[in-house]
């Protein structure tokens, strides 16, 4: 038997020369966006709890509201400590008991006051943001200072615009607030969680719904609609393993399922319309006064085909594609492609032979 590779032995000195070399290389994409709040001037987001500076942290606060019993204070922050890139960037309500009262008391009543008006605010978040769902972003603290009590935070996505989002969100969390201490009543109702699942594309359930989005509609019976639509998948299919072969696409097998085009954009989009004018054409059965019409599903080619550069597409430029007329005024370009179409289907027409 071989002899088992020796492991370098743990070393306190080398773990805490890592940790602090790559602690400053990964802070430095959250650094980065906060300073983006002030212009760049670091000086702006220094920040302290009453009394404690924090020198790793970098803050951003807009004008604090008081209870009227003047035991409370509110700030509503955006907050990074740069000791701890892990945790991100967050952003929401911190409250700060006041000299001379109980911070045990004082944290039981902003407790008591969220559980008030979250269902308001998540609303209200909701509202502002359609793509996101706040019920299942509010986090609530697990510690608190001896005058300090995070009512609640929420992380801000790495692939969200800290002005965008985070900003815009704490000047409604204050905006609530201040309703509240200004001594609006809110209903109690349960918090509004939106209707939703993960949004995911380029799967074989896309690639089913694609083909159940090619048929036929308009006049003729239902057996002969049915027909030709038959007709339509089968050929669709074949034409899709055709051009992979003319290298004019590719299927990319990272993705569960997916095909990438080798041709401009332009070109892609043309391509398809040709197709589908084609089989329009080529499966026509009945009289000159009965219209059949292939729909081309654009929107749920763009959830299976990738561009050349293995980007998605966005369906609407897709379609615009197609039809673009600005460097094929006489229709020659899209008529090369009907072209090259023809020649394709007929290639394989004379396989199934």
């Amino acid at each position: 038997m071989g002899k088992s590779k020796k492991l370098i032995p743990y070393s306190t000195r080398s773990n805490d020369y890592y940790a602090a070399k790559y602690v400053a290389e990964t802070s430095l994409f959250y650094e980065e966006k906060m300073l983006q709040l002030v212009d760049g001037d670091r000086e702006k987001l220094r920040t302290s709890v009453p009394g404690v500076p924090l020198p790793n942290h970098l803050a951003y606060k807009l004008e604090p509201l008081y209870s009227k019993d003047g035991h409370r204070m509110y700030e509503f922050l955006i907050e990074y400590h740069t000791k701890k890139p892990s945790e991100g960037i967050y952003y929401g309500c911190r409250g700060v008991t006041l000299t001379g009262y109980e911070h045990k008391e004082e944290i039981e009543q902003f407790r008591a006051e969220w559980e008030l008006i979250k269902s308001e605010v998540c609303t209200i978040l909701n509202n502002t943001f359609p793509a996101k769902d706040y019920s299942h972003r509010f986090r609530m603290t697990d510690n608190a200072n001896d005058q300090t009590y995070w009512v609640f935070w929420i992380s801000l996505y790495e692939d969200e615009d800290i002005r965008e989002v985070a900003l815009r969100a704490i000047r409604i969390i204050r905006s609530v607030y201040e309703r509240l201490i200004n001594g609006e009543i809110f209903e109690e109702k349960p918090i509004p969680r939106k209707k939703s699942t993960d949004s995911v594309q380029f799967t074989i359930n896309d690639n089913n719904e694609l083909l159940k989005q090619i048929k036929y509609v308009g006049g003729g019976t239902a057996a002969e609609k049915r027909q030709r639509t038959q007709e339509a998948r089968k050929m669709f299919k074949l034409f899709i393993e055709e051009v992979c072969h003319q290298r004019l696409m590719t299927k990319n097998n990272s993705y569960e399922c997916a095909w990438q085009f080798l041709i401009t954009n332009v070109d892609a989009a043309r391509m398809m319309l040709a197709w589908f004018q084609y089989m329009d054409e080529q499966l026509l059965f009945h009289p000159a006064s009965t219209i059949y019409k292939l729909k081309v599903p654009w929107a749920q080619i763009a959830r299976v085909f990738l561009n050349c550069d293995g980007l998605a597409f966005n369906s609407a430029y897709l379609r615009k594609y197609a039809n673009r007329s600005d460097d094929d005024l006489n229709g020659e370009k899209l008529g090369a492609w009907k072209e090259k179409i023809a020649e394709i289907m007929k290639k394989i027409r004379s396989e199934l032979a």
